[in-house]
Order: structure tokens, then C-alpha cells, then sequence
């Protein structure tokens, strides 16, 4: 993750978002809205249910690579800790609408239930998970 950040900002952006791989509904206004946080604020995060987040971005200068130094991953502290680093080190943090993500069997049904006859209902990352294709 801090490569991508130290590309990002390398390759001359002003501001850089890390979407996890496993928001596949996340919808493009949660997206433009961290874009339009890191506008005022030196850090965004998109909270998780779970403890962790689903979206992290920063502000040209402000990126600060310790936020994910010694990080348990996979853990429900993963939101709290980073936001104490980045608030030890004086990084104004905007906050997300919190979205589900995708890492237990439940998180896959739930994401099942919010979507009951939409267009991602018909999507191939859900046809991929119906057990009667077809039907």
C-alpha cells in the first residue's frame, strides 16, 4: 500500500485513493466524495462494520507511510489504529459512510441482500455466486 501511495504521488497527483478489491458494489459517489474530503482534509478513510476500512486516501504531502507500520490486518482494530496514528501525527481525517465488505460467507449474503433485483444483482461478480444459474 505504500508503494502505491509513494507511485501515485510520484507520478504527479495531488491526491490518492486505495480502494479495497472487495467493495465490488461500492458506488462512484462514496469515491468522488473522498476526493472531494482530501479537497480539505489531509487523510480519508471509508470505515468497515468490521473494524477495518474499505478506502484510505491521501493529500500530496500529508501521505504518511507509518499509518501502516506493524498493522494487524484482518483484525477489528484496524480503523481505530490508524486513525490514532494518524492523529499522533497531526493528520486532519476525513470520514466515509460506512460500506460492507466482503471477507465471510455473511458478508457475501448480505451483499446478496442489498442488491434483491438491481442491475449489480445481475452483475458477473454476483452470477459468479448464484447456486442455480440460470433461473
Amino acid at each position: 500500500m505504500k508503494n502505491a501511495f509513494h507511485a501515485g504521488f510520484s507520478g504527479g497527483y495531488d491526491r490518492v485513493l486505495l480502494l479495497g478489491s472487495d467493495v465490488p458494489d461500492l458506488p462512484a459517489a462514496i469515491v468522488h466524495e473522498a476526493f472531494a474530503v482530501l479537497e480539505r482534509d489531509d487523510a480519508v478513510l471509508g470505515p468497515c462494520p468490521d473494524g477495518g476500512y474499505y478506502l484510505i486516501g491521501f493529500r500530496s504531502g500529508r501521505f504518511l507511510p507509518e499509518a501502516f507500520d506493524g498493522m494487524a490486518w484482518g483484525t477489528g482494530t484496524v480503523l481505530e489504529r490508524t486513525r490514532a496514528c494518524l492523529s499522533a501525527h497531526r493528520r486532519r481525517v476525513g470520514l466515509l459512510a460506512p460500506w460492507r465488505d466482503i471477507d465471510t460467507i455473511e458478508d457475501l449474503n448480505a451483499l446478496r441482500e442489498r442488491h434483491p433485483d438491481d442491475a449489480f444483482r445481475h452483475s458477473r461478480t454476483l452470477r459468479l455466486f448464484d447456486p442455480c444459474p440460470g433461473r
